[in-house]
């Protein structure tokens, strides 16, 4: 085998990749604010409105009432439904789609809608392994993240939580039930649609132990 030399694996020998753009044009509009805004709101509120105008808000339309949605959305999904990265487990798969539904109705009221996201595991994929010790532990650290995202908007109106499954529901239903001074909202999403010809994720959890007391097939497990 040749050898290699480290020239050519460091130095792709193309310059182009030095022509890296580090400006581009900036938001178009004007920001609204009064002089009692400069002088009495906090920094953050004033540094906000510049990063809501830079992720492409209309700036003429800030001020208006902030909803947060929190999800535990996973995976990253082409618009066609086709897996561009895959999330752990199918329960978290299409949330985002709720999480874009609701948003685009807030959208709609005059509301500005923020999206965070706290994704969660799947106990059935780490059955077996040492996986399983974070499942449960899962739910507490999760609602404790949720509340800090929801503390880290602090001009919020409102939150709307859009979890599934049995450690997502119950982190979101414990963050929102913390806010005591804040109009929560949970949604409950559901799954994906279920195969035609095929088992449920639940019954799927257990071909392993099937197969080994011989009630299924290599091939129906397959």
């Amino acid at each position: 085998m040749t050898p290699i030399a480290l020239s050519a694996i460091l130095d792709s020998g193309d310059e182009s990749i030095y022509n890296v753009p580090t400006k581009a044009p900036g938001p178009q509009g004007a920001l609204p604010l009064t002089p009692e805004i400069m002088l009495q709101r906090p920094s953050g509120d004033l540094f906000g409105w510049t990063m809501d105008a830079a992720m492409g808000w209309d700036p003429g339309k800030l001020g208006s009432k902030e909803v947060l949605i929190l999800s535990t959305h996973g995976g990253l999904r082409a618009p066609d439904g086709r897996p561009i990265a895959l999330g752990l487990h199918t329960g978290h798969w299409e949330v985002n789609l709720l999480v874009e539904a609701a948003a685009r109705e807030l959208a709609s009221h005059g509301a500005i809608p923020f999206a965070t996201y706290c994704s969660d595991p799947c106990d059935g994929r780490t059955m077996g392994t040492p996986g399983m010790f974070d499942s449960l532990a899962f739910r507490n650290d999760a609602a404790s993240l949720f509340r800090r995202q929801i503390r880290s908007l602090p001009t919020r109106s409102g939150v709307l939580g859009v979890a599934t499954c049995d450690k997502g529901v119950p982190s979101m239903m414990m963050a929102l039930a913390s806010m005591h001074d804040l109009p929560c909202i949970l949604v409950p999403g559901g799954v994906m649609l279920l195969a035609e010809d095929g088992w449920n994720a639940a019954e799927v959890q257990s071909i392993g132990a099937q197969y080994l007391h011989g009630q299924i097939t290599l091939e129906e497990a397959a």
